[in-house]
Order: structure tokens, then C-alpha cells, then sequence
């Protein structure tokens, strides 16, 4: 008898082949988490975080009742951020980290849907430009939805994609949900979702059975999303006087879309954010080409819907209708734009070609990474600094000195004043007296407080030692203030500057 013996191909359990697939998932994800947790308190924060801060430090009721006015369209994320706080405390941190957490999510998803479209090598490099583009590095620090409406996207998208491949209605009932979860979030998600009809119908040019009855599960799936969330969308729509602010199209609308919309943080010199700009539009072009050339259907299927629709679907209302297109409301657009760029990458011949790229990538990164990391990145803000003032004073009046504090005007906010430094900074604050509050903000159902003229409020500087003024350089309090402290015996001593607000300190003669 003989027997042979050759070499057998033996291939890896299936939960180890499971453990392998995460890696880079898991590895990208910590990578846009680390570069999102560098320096993420050190930007002071700004109005619109601020505005979180207000709304979510307030009990639930009035939350509830804030909402039915004001802010319906960021319910959902308010409402994670309240359990956030409630659970974790509120602080600079706990406000922008799960920001941070989100563009990791992403980054990991995005890595997964290149997987998706049998795409590999492709989905890591997305992966990794991911974390680069300058939009996810700055929404990785803001204490708003933004990183969570890209996260969004991404998932929705692969949940899409995982339903199409498996057709199970499991499948299509979690992509509905999600699809629902993501409009309740953020309401202009809604142009994903529908990008997602177009994803649909670009694949149903294949004409076989399956497309056809994937084309109809998509359909019951996203209309039974829609429907659910039509009473949602209704009173964020009544609401939109509150986004009257957005200004109409214009001569710099091309900039805002080529430069801003992504790749612009706003905080460095123009050649560098033009510099990633270019860079970043000749790889999508390239990539795009390539995958024309390649008849990569499924490619162009998931990507181009996603990355132009909304654009263009907000330019186009906000010329027929009422001004729509925000840069910034795009950046739910970044997973879809980092797999463009990374096709352009993908394309490029010669072994050290996209490793050159990707670092190219990121040296026109740094720059502004750097940039929206620095103190005053954020609107100018200058709060920190008056925070670290107002504590380093108080420290100095001594521990038996009663303070007052009249918040003027805020620079750029009309409804807004400057006690949005003490939501956000709240520790220097502690036992001053308000002298100007009228109604607190969370009893006004409203997102900001109202107040009283500072001449009708001098009585409540009684008990007092030293008072601060802190107001807007725009629409300037002091002499109206210094007269009316000095009409009941106040006198200034001190007065400092910073960027867009003055503080004045005044003591009794």
C-alpha cells in the first residue's frame, strides 16, 4: 500500500478569522479617538457648546419643556448628553469626549464598509483618512452632534449594505431602525437616507430578481423610517425660525463647499486649508475616474450618492426656497468623502505611492490639527481665560468676600449673555450672586435666561464686597454700568481685555 502526503490548505477557525477582521477596525477606531483626545479641552468652548451645556444641566422636565419651543431638532443628542452628565458629571471633558468616541466609532465603520464593497486594501487607507480630514479632527472636539451625525451616516450605510448581501428581514428591519434613529438625531441625515434610494436604484440597473425584491424591502424599510419620524420632523420644521441665521448663497458659496465644507477649520491661513483642498478634490477625481474605468459599479453605488446629494439636494433649496446649505451640517458627508480620497490613493501606481500620499495627507493635516487646538480655536472664545480671571480674583478677595456678577452682552448672540462662561465654567462661579437674573434658564423653557436692566437690580448688591462686570466689546455696558455703581457707591479698580469681552472689577468706596 502507498500513501501520499502533500501539503493541505488549512484555513482559520471561524472565530479566529472574526478576531482577525477587527483588527483594523479596532486599530483605525483608537487611531481617530487618540487624534480627537489630543488637546481636547484646551479650545475654550464656544456658543454652541454652550448651548448644549445649558439645556442638558437642566432636570428632565425642563428639558422636555425647552424642546417643545427651542432646540426639538437636537432632542436626541441632548438627551445622551444628559445621561452623560448625570452619570459622569459635567465637565469640559465629559462634554467633547463622547465626540471623540463617535469618530472612532466611525473611523472603525468606515474601515468596515470598504470591507463591504470588496474593497480591502481601500477600506483601511478610508480608514485612515478618515481621521485626517480636518472636519472629523475638529468635530472630534465639539460638544455637539456632529461627530455622532457621521457616525450615522456610516453605520446606516453599512447596515444598508449588510441587509442588501444578506436580504434577511432582520437585516432590513435593523437598517429601518437605525435609519429612524439617525433622522431623529439629526434631521438632515435625511439626505443620506435618501442618497440611499439612489444607491438602490444604481444597483437595480442589474435587472435580476434580487434587486428588485432588495429595491422593495428598501423601500418599506426607509418609508416605515420616514413615517415614524414624520411627527419628529414636523416640529423641528416648526422650529426653523431658530436657523434664520443661515445666510443666503453668495459669492464665496464655491469656497464654502471646495475649501470649508470639509477641509477647512477656519483657524489657519488660507494656503493651508487651499493647500489640503486641492490635494484632497484631485485624489476624489482621480479615484472617481479610476473606478469609472474599473466598472466598479458597487463602489461608485455606495460613495457618490452620499457624497454629492446633500450638497447639492441643500444648494438647491437654498436657492428656491429658504437658505439651507451650512458647511458644517455636511460633515455627516466625511466617512463617504474619506473613501473617495482613498480611492484616488488606491489608484495610484507603484508600491510606495500611497503610503507617500497618505503622509502627504497628513502633513497637510497637522497644520490645522494644530490650529483647532489652541485656546481661542473656537468662535475666538476667550472664555477660558475669564474663567481662570474671575477664580484667580476671588482667590485674592479672600474666602469672606461676597461676590456679584452682572453679565452683559455677549459679542454675536443677541439673545444670549456673557453667563454663558459660567454654564460652561461653572467652578469660579459658585456662590456669586446673579445681579441682573430675572428668570433662570431652566425655568424659561427657553435656552437662555432673561434679564433685568442693571438699574432696576442695584438692591441685590447689598451683602456684596466686589462686583465684576463682564460684557461684549460689540455692544459695550461699561459707562452705563461704572454710572449706575457709582450712583449707589461703587468704584472700578481694576479693568482687563481679551478677545471680544471686558471685565471690570468694582468695590464699594
Amino acid at each position: 500500500m502507498t500513501a501520499t502526503m502533500g501539503r493541505e490548505s488549512v484555513s482559520a477557525p471561524p472565530r479566529l478569522a472574526r478576531r482577525r477582521a477587527l483588527v483594523a477596525p479596532l486599530a483605525v477606531g483608537i487611531l481617530g479617538f487618540t487624534i480627537s483626545m489630543i488637546g481636547i479641552t484646551v479650545p475654550g468652548l464656544w456658543y454652541d457648546e454652550a448651548a448644549t451645556v445649558s439645556s442638558t444641566t437642566r432636570s428632565w422636565p425642563q428639558l422636555w419643556a425647552e424642546l417643545g419651543n427651542v432646540d426639538a431638532v437636537h432632542a436626541l443628542y441632548y438627551s445622551v448628553m444628559h445621561v452623560v452628565f448625570d452619570v459622569f458629571g459635567y465637565s469640559p471633558l465629559s462634554l467633547r469626549m463622547p465626540s471623540a468616541i463617535a469618530v472612532g466609532i466611525a473611523a472603525g465603520l468606515v474601515v468596515v464598509l470598504g470591507r463591504q464593497i470588496d474593497r480591502p486594501r481601500l477600506a483601511v487607507i478610508a480608514g485612515v483618512v478618515f481621521c485626517l480630514i480636518p472636519r472629523v479632527a475638529w468635530m472630534g472636539t465639539e460638544g455637539r452632534s456632529y461627530a455622532l451625525t457621521a457616525t450615522f451616516a456610516v453605520l446606516a450605510t453599512v447596515a444598508l449594505m449588510r441587509a442588501i448581501r444578506t436580504g434577511t428581514r432582520g437585516a432590513w428591519i435593523i437598517y429601518g431602525v437605525i435609519a429612524l434613529l439617525s433622522v431623529t438625531l439629526f434631521l438632515y441625515l435625511a439626505l443620506v437616507i435618501a442618497a440611499h434610494l439612489a444607491t438602490m436604484a444604481w444597483l437595480l440597473r442589474d435587472g435580476t430578481p434580487r434587486s428588485r425584491i432588495n429595491a422593495r424591502n428598501w423601500l418599506f424599510s426607509a418609508g416605515a423610517a420616514a413615517f415614524a419620524s414624520l411627527p419628529f420632523a414636523l416640529i423641528v420644521i416648526s422650529q426653523s425660525g431658530q436657523v434664520s441665521w443661515i445666510r443666503p448663497l453668495g459669492s464665496d458659496t464655491a469656497e464654502r463647499i471646495l475649501s470649508w465644507q470639509w477641509f477647512d477649520s477656519n483657524d489657519t491661513p488660507a494656503i493651508v486649508a487651499w493647500a489640503f483642498a486641492i490635494v484632497a478634490w484631485g485624489l476624489i477625481l482621480l479615484g472617481i475616474v479610476a473606478l469609472v474605468r474599473a466598472h466598479a459599479r458597487t463602489v461608485l453605488a455606495v460613495m457618490l450618492p452620499a457624497l454629492l446629494l446633500p450638497t447639492l439636494t441643500l444648494l438647491f433649496i437654498s436657492v428656491v426656497h429658504v437658505p439651507m446649505y451650512q458647511p458644517r451640517y455636511l460633515t455627516m458627508c466625511t466617512p463617504f468623502v474619506a473613501l473617495a480620497i482613498a480611492s484616488g490613493i488606491d489608484s495610484l501606481r507603484g508600491r510606495p505611492a500611497a503610503p507617500l500620499a497618505l503622509a502627504l495627507i497628513a502633513v497637510l493635516a497637522l497644520p490645522q490639527m494644530s490650529a483647532q487646538r489652541q485656546p481661542e480655536a473656537k468662535e475666538n472664545s476667550s472664555w477660558t481665560k475669564v474663567a481662570q480671571l474671575i477664580q484667580t480674583e476671588r482667590a485674592a478677595d479672600g474666602p469672606d468676600s461676597t461676590t456679584a456678577i452682572i453679565y452683559g452682552e455677549l459679542w454675536g448672540h443677541a439673545k444670549a449673555t456673557t453667563r454663558v462662561i459660567a454654564y460652561s465654567y461653572p467652578q469660579p462661579f459658585d456662590d456669586t450672586v446673579d445681579v441682573t437674573i430675572r428668570t433662570p434658564a431652566a425655568d424659561t423653557a427657553q435656552l437662555w435666561e432673561t434679564r433685568a436692566p442693571i438699574a432696576q437690580s442695584l438692591d441685590r448688591l447689598e451683602g456684596t464686597d466686589v462686583a465684576y462686570l463682564i460684557t461684549s466689546k460689540s455692544r459695550d455696558l461699561r459707562p452705563a454700568t461704572t454710572a449706575a455703581l457709582e450712583s449707589v457707591g461703587w468704584r472700578v479698580t481694576d479693568e482687563w481685555s481679551f478677545t471680544w469681552i471686558n471685565v471690570l472689577r468694582y468695590v464699594r468706596d
